[in-house]
C-alpha cells in the first residue's frame, strides 16, 4: 500500500492548525461576537451576501468569516492577495460553478451515505465509483489551477498550486491513475443477473437466487412488462414493482440479502481482487475537497461583489493592513456600499458615481478616534455610520473596501447601537431599554475595538441627553474605542475642546453633515410644482464646528407640513361657496 500525505492546507489561514481550531470554537460558540445579530441589522450585512450572490449552502460559511473580525493584520494580506488572484483569473469561478460545486457536492453526499447493506460488492462498487469522482475532480482542479499561463502572486495560490502539483505527479495518484479505469471496466461487465425467486403459500417473494450474470442488459419482451409490472426506460427493466423500490432505497430485506449473498459466491475471486487492489488507495483522502470548496466561495462572493460595485462607477480599493496597535481608520472616498447596492437593486441605477455621495473619514492620533456627527436632518449621518462598519467589516473579512484608497487597523468587534423598536416594558420605558443595551457593550470595549451609535439617548429630555452623552464620551476617551456619534446634541460638540483637556487613549472631534443654505427647492404638490428658500443637502461630512441646526423645518416644508403651508391648503380647500370652514369637509 503507497501512503501519501494528508494536506493541511486552508485558503483562509496561513497557519492551517491555529485556522481550524478558530473554527472549531467558532463554531462551538466559544469564539461568537456579542452583539453580531445586532451588527449584521444595523450595517445591512444580508445586502452584502446578497451581491455576493451566493448559493445557499456556502452562504452561513462565508456570513461566519464575514464576521470573523481576525486582529491579525497579516491574515487580512494574506486573504487580500488570494482574493486579488481570484479578480485576475475568473475562469476559476467560472470552473467552480458549472463543473467542480456538483461533483464536489455529490462526493460529499457519497462520503456521508450510510449503506445499509454489509456485503463487499456494494461497497468495492461504492468505492470505486468515489474514486472515479475524486479523480476527476483533481484532474479539473489541477488543470485549472496549474495550468501554464497561470502566475500567482498570493502565498495562498501558490501553495494550493504546489499542493495540487505534489498530488499530481505523486505515485500513489500516477498509480490511482492506471489502475482505475481496468477496475471500472471489471464493475461494469456486470450488466444484469438472473435470479430466481421463492415464494411462500400466499405467493409472496421471500427468497432470491442468483443463476447467472449478465454481460447484457435484459430487454423488453412481449407482456412480461404488463403481467409482471415491471418499469423500463429506454426498453431496460430496472425492477419488478416493490422489488425495485427497496433496491433503490437502499433498504436491506430478505430478497436484497439472498442476491448480495449469492453475487458475493459466484464473483468471489473477482471482486476479492478488486477489494485487494482498492487497499492501495486507503491513502487518498477527500476532505481537502470539501474543506476548499466554501473557501474558494468566499472568495467568489467577494470577486462578484465587487464587480457589481464597480460596475456602478464607484470606486473600490484594497486598504493598506496596518497593525492593530496603531489604531487607524482612514479611507478616502468612502461611501455606505449597502446602500449603493440597495439603490441597484430598487430602480438599477447602473451609474451611481454621480447619486452616492463620498466622503473622507479618518481615526488617528492626530485626527482623533471619537467623532460626534451632527447636522441636518436626512443629512446622511446613519448613511456614513453605517459606511464605516461596513469598511471596517470588509477590510478585515480581506474584500476590498468602497473608497479610493485607505489604510485600517483591525478592530477586535464592531458593537452598535442603534434605534430599536420600544419594547413592551413599563418599568424602563425606551430610555432604560437604550440603557441596558449600553450597559451591556461599554464594559465589553478595549482600545481596539469600535462602536457605531445612531441617535442613541434621543428618547429624553435634551439635559439629560446631554449628561448621559457626557459621560459615555468621557468613557470612550479612556478607554480608547474608535466611535461614531450620530446626534442631535450639539452641546455636546460644542463642548468636545472641555471634554478632550484631560489626557486619554482617544479624543473627541466635531463632524458635520452639510448643507447648503438659502438654496431655491422644489416641491411637488397635488396643484403642480411649488419653490421656497431653504437649505440643500449635500452629505459631505466634514471635520468643522458644529452648527448648532438640525434644519428639521426644511424637512417639513418638502412634506407641507408648515403653519403658512397648512394655513394656506387649509383656505384653498374651503374656499367653496356655501361652505363653513368650521365646520370640516
Amino acid at each position: 500500500m503507497i501512503l501519501e500525505q494528508k494536506y493541511f492546507f486552508s485558503l483562509m489561514w496561513p497557519d492551517y492548525t491555529a485556522g481550524r481550531q478558530i473554527e472549531a470554537e467558532i463554531r462551538s460558540g466559544h469564539l461568537s461576537l456579542f452583539n453580531q445579530d445586532l451588527l449584521e441589522r444595523d450595517v445591512n450585512a444580508e445586502m452584502l451576501l446578497e451581491g455576493m450572490e451566493i448559493r445557499n449552502e456556502n452562504k452561513n460559511y462565508i456570513k461566519m468569516r464575514l464576521m470573523d473580525m481576525v486582529l491579525d493584520d497579516k491574515i487580512i494580506k494574506y486573504r487580500q492577495d488570494i482574493l486579488k488572484d481570484f479578480m485576475k483569473y475568473p475562469d476559476i469561478e467560472q470552473a467552480f460553478d458549472q463543473t467542480l460545486l456538483p461533483m464536489i457536492l455529490r462526493l460529499r453526499e457519497m462520503k456521508k451515505a450510510n449503506i445499509a447493506h454489509d456485503d463487499n460488492i456494494r461497497k468495492i462498487a461504492w468505492r470505486i465509483e468515489m474514486l472515479k469522482m475524486y479523480m476527476q475532480c483533481v484532474d479539473i482542479l489541477h488543470g485549472l489551477i496549474c495550468a501554464p499561463d497561470k502566475t500567482f502572486l498570493s502565498e495562498g495560490m501558490k501553495e494550493l498550486k504546489h499542493m495540487l502539483e505534489e498530488l499530481y505527479e505523486g505515485d500513489g495518484y500516477r498509480e490511482l491513475k492506471k489502475l482505475l479505469p481496468d477496475l471500472y471496466d471489471k464493475l461494469q461487465t456486470m450488466k444484469g443477473i438472473t435470479i430466481g425467486i421463492n415464494l411462500d403459500n400466499e405467493l409472496r417473494p421471500v427468497e432470491a437466487v442468483v443463476l447467472s450474470i449478465e454481460e447484457k442488459p435484459f430487454r423488453q419482451k412481449g407482456l412480461v412488462t404488463s403481467l409482471l409490472g415491471m418499469r423500463k426506460n429506454d426498453e431496460n427493466y430496472f425492477g419488478i414493482g416493490s422489488f425495485y423500490s427497496i433496491l433503490r432505497e437502499n433498504k436491506a430485506n430478505s430478497l436484497d440479502i439472498g442476491i448480495m449473498r449469492d453475487l458475493d459466491a459466484v464473483m468471489g475471486d473477482t471482486f476479492k481482487h478488486l477489494g485487494e487492489t482498492l487497499t492501495r488507495f486507503e491513502w487518498i483522502e477527500t476532505a481537502f475537497l470539501f474543506e476548499l470548496l466554501p473557501e474558494v466561495y468566499y472568495y467568489i462572493g467577494g470577486c462578484r461583489l465587487a464587480a457589481k460595485l464597480k460596475s456602478s462607477g464607484l470606486p473600490l480599493c484594497f486598504p493598506e493592513p496596518a497593525p492593530k496597535d496603531e489604531r487607524i481608520f482612514k479611507v478616502n472616498d468612502m461611501y455606505d456600499a449597502s446602500f449603493a447596492l440597495r439603490i441597484m437593486s430598487d430602480i438599477g441605477l447602473k451609474d451611481l458615481a454621480n447619486v452616492v455621495v463620498c466622503n473622507d473619514a479618518e481615526m488617528s492620533d492626530q485626527a482623533g478616534r471619537i467623532f460626534i456627527l451632527t447636522g441636518a436632518n436626512q443629512g446622511g449621518k446613519t448613511t456614513f455610520t453605517r459606511g464605516i462598519g461596513i469598511c471596517q467589516l470588509l477590510f478585515q473579512a480581506g474584500f476590498p473596501i468602497p473608497g479610493t484608497s485607505g489604510r485600517i487597523s483591525p478592530v477586535d468587534n464592531i458593537y452598535t447601537h442603534f434605534p430599536e423598536l420600544e419594547k413592551n416594558s413599563i418599568s424602563e420605558g425606551r430610555l432604560g431599554e437604550e440603557c441596558i443595551r449600553l450597559e451591556t457593550i461599554l464594559p465589553r470595549l478595549t482600545k481596539y475595538s469600535m462602536i457605531l451609535m445612531n441617535e442613541s439617548l434621543s428618547s429624553t429630555s435634551h439635559q439629560e441627553c446631554l449628561f448621559i452623552a457626557e459621560e459615555i464620551m468621557k468613557y470612550l476617551r479612556r478607554v480608547g474605542a474608535r466611535c461614531v456619534f450620530a446626534t442631535h446634541i450639539h452641546e455636546l460638540a460644542e463642548n468636545i475642546p472641555e471634554l478632550n483637556q484631560e489626557p486619554a487613549l482617544s479624543d473627541l472631534v466635531s463632524m458635520v453633515a452639510g448643507v447648503d443654505e438659502g438654496t431655491d427647492l422644489e416641491v411637488l404638490t397635488e396643484e403642480g410644482r411649488k419653490h421656497y428658500q431653504g437649505s440643500k443637502r449635500t452629505y459631505k461630512i466634514r471635520p468643522m464646528a458644529p452648527q448648532g441646526k438640525s434644519f428639521a423645518l426644511d424637512i417639513a416644508k418638502t412634506y407641507g407640513i408648515s403653519f403658512s403651508q397648512l394655513c394656506k391648503t387649509h383656505d384653498e380647500k374651503f374656499a367653496i361657496p356655501g361652505v363653513d370652514p368650521s365646520r370640516g369637509a
